[in-house]
């Protein structure tokens, strides 16, 4: 076995998700394996940065002889037993369940109380619920550090590292050995890169403010002139990569803390539809439905009694999209229709804060993807 041990030097913003953690406290971790079924594959490398004496400080766990997996996992649970918190990228799901199974196969268990009381922050966790939004073709820890932006260039895959360490074993060298813990290094190392990815769990308080909205005019696919919505707006904190998503024919893009809706605005006439239609008469030559007490002024021939689907008024305004009952009233171009609107008013229109409110509104249906079924 191998340890290597070395100062690294990063540009990337520490910031810990939870900021009364204590950063002494915390051990950034990745594993390499010679296999992803853990009854019969390998430890073969492990990972660590921790914060030493105000510098990052890298400490790798090597199986060079391809029989020494007992002796990496025995080192690094002496090592770990220090700390109190473990970060990964995906830990949860495959590095730390690992480890268990690994430290279990090799009796290590009574070492590993330390190891295994630590609690487990996977950055991963923090872009799973909103993976739609960044529409990445796949979300490894490279593809998304290339995302951000933290400069990390491709480098060999878990398939590759696994026949490159068969190579090793057979004829080791000090190239091979490098390609493998340089790979580990650049794993560990970018978990610094990884931190701001904890901002998106401020989407579940999302909360806006607009800075801007006004009406729109474009030509659709359909070559028709329509209107929309578009508000400009600020997140009350930074994501870190962009974001860009549609649903309902709204759609969205957010790029650090600014952002931009767009959402359909239709001015036309529209159907408010009285709920207690008993109560009511239909006049067809006015194509509208009155209470039965006024209804008492018109001639009986020129009213029926009103049915659920003929209770209602006509107006012609502009009228937004909603989803269930954001506001009331609400309109709808045919009784039988599940789209839902209601109206744009003067009123609303001058609110800044009635603007910014349906705006975090839309947001959350995007977002969280309410009509999908």
């Amino acid at each position: 076995m191998r340890i290597i041990s070395k100062t690294i030097y990063s540009q990337a913003n520490t910031s810990l998700p939870d900021p009364e953690l204590d950063i002494g406290e915390v051990l950034f971790l990745d594993i390499a394996t010679t296999g992803i079924r853990r009854a019969d594959s390998r430890v073969f490398l492990i990972g660590c940065i921790c914060r030493q004496q105000d510098e990052w400080q890298l400490t790798q766990w090597f199986d060079d002889t391809g029989l020494e997996e007992k002796n990496v996992l025995s080192s690094f649970l002496i090592f770990c037993s220090r700390f109190k918190y473990v970060i990964s990228y995906n830990g949860n799901r495959f590095d730390l369940p690992f480890l268990r199974v690994r430290i279990e196969l090799n009796g290590l268990q009574e070492a590993a109380a330390g190891f295994l009381s630590m609690s487990s922050i996977d950055l991963y966790g923090y872009i799973a619920p909103y993976r739609h939004l960044l529409s990445l073709p796949d979300y490894r820890q490279q593809t998304v550090e290339a995302a951000m932006g933290t400069g990390r260039t491709a480098l060999t895959d878990g398939k590759e590292l696994v026949e490159i360490y068969k190579k090793y074993i057979a004829l080791p060298s000090s190239g091979l050995m490098e390609k493998l813990t340089l790979q580990n290094e650049a794993d560990v190392t970018g978990l610094l890169s990884l931190l701001p990815l904890s901002a998106f769990s401020h989407l579940e308080e999302l909360d806006v403010t607009v800075r801007r909205a006004q009406a729109n005019y474009y030509t659709n696919h359909e070559g028709k002139k329509a209107e929309e919505l578009l508000i400009q707006f600020t997140l009350p904190f930074s994501l870190p990569t962009r974001i860009y998503a549609g649903l309902d024919h709204c759609y969205l893009k957010i790029d650090g803390e600014q952002g931009i809706l767009k959402i359909p605005l239709y001015t036309e006439e529209m159907k408010y539809f009285y709920a207690n239609y008993k109560d009511y008469y239909y006049l067809p030559g006015e194509d509208m439905a009155i209470h039965k007490y006024i209804a008492s002024y018109v001639d009986r021939n020129r009213r029926v009694p009103a049915r659920p689907e003929t209770c209602y008024t006509r107006k012609t305004s502009s009228y937004l999209p909603q989803w269930d009952l954001y506001q009331t009233p609400f309109f709808k171009r045919k009784y039988e229709d599940r789209e839902i609107f209601f109206e744009f008013t003067d009123k609303i229109k001058k609110d800044r804060a009635a603007l910014s409110d349906y705006a975090s509104y839309v947001l959350r249906h995007i977002i969280f993807r309410k009509s999908e079924k």
